[in-house]
């Protein structure tokens, strides 16, 4: 048996609906499965059978299984399965508190990282681990305003004078901060787009040209 949606827009349904909306569709929630369809722009379910996709990505119809990246707003740290899910399972944190900047925002399978901007005299309250940048899922990137004149790359206190030599964390130029934070509108144009064909196997095997 194949469940699809028919009369209205599917809205995958909440993993404390999965297994009753698995069992209506397909008997069986190894069967079910509720992916968004990047030929019809929509989420649609059907009984192929669970399958999984590599980290940093999930799975979509395209018509059948496909690999895609996640979306702009979330991240993949494990292996995606089809089994319980429909998309990407973390929200990506923001780099907009005062003072903070983004220090690297580039994979679909991590959070963004933060960094304060030394350059309006910003710093750690509590230093993270890096000393660099700061990963706002795993600890608190708070920041306070120092109260010296100038501040390097790595956070310290220096004169207007002063040659930086050594520095550990580059430097924040502007065009470079401007490209972070928009750098994910940039790289997701298309953020349905292929990665890669795949060999789907189910009670049929389907070759993906």
């Amino acid at each position: 048996m194949i469940g699809t949606a028919t009369g209205y827009d599917l809205k995958y349904p909440a993993q404390a609906e999965w297994g009753l909306r698995a069992n209506n569709s397909c008997y069986s929630e190894d069967k079910y499965v509720c992916l968004f369809h990047l030929l019809e722009n929509k989420y649609e379910e059907n009984c192929l059978g669970s399958d999984q996709s590599s980290i940093g990505s999930r799975l979509v119809f395209q018509p059948l299984f496909n690999l895609a990246e996640c979306n702009t707003d979330k991240y993949q740290p494990i292996v995606f399965t089809t089994y319980g899910n429909s998309d990407c399972i973390f929200l990506k944190s923001k780099c907009e508190e005062e003072g903070v900047v983004v220090y690297s925002n580039d994979s679909s399978g991590t959070d963004i990282t933060c960094r304060r901007d030394y350059t309006e005299g910003y710093a750690f309250v509590s230093k993270p681990k890096n000393g660099c940048f700061c990963i706002p899922s795993e600890k608190d990137c708070t920041c306070f305003k120092v109260e010296c004149t100038k501040l390097s790359p790595d956070y310290l206190c220096i004169s207007d004078e002063k040659i930086i030599t050594n520095v550990n964390c580059e430097e924040i130029h502007p065009q470079i901060r401007l490209l972070r934070n928009h750098e994910i509108d940039d790289r997701h144009k298309n953020k349905y787009h292929q990665m890669r064909p795949r060999l789907i196997v189910s009670s049929n095997e389907f070759n993906i040209e």
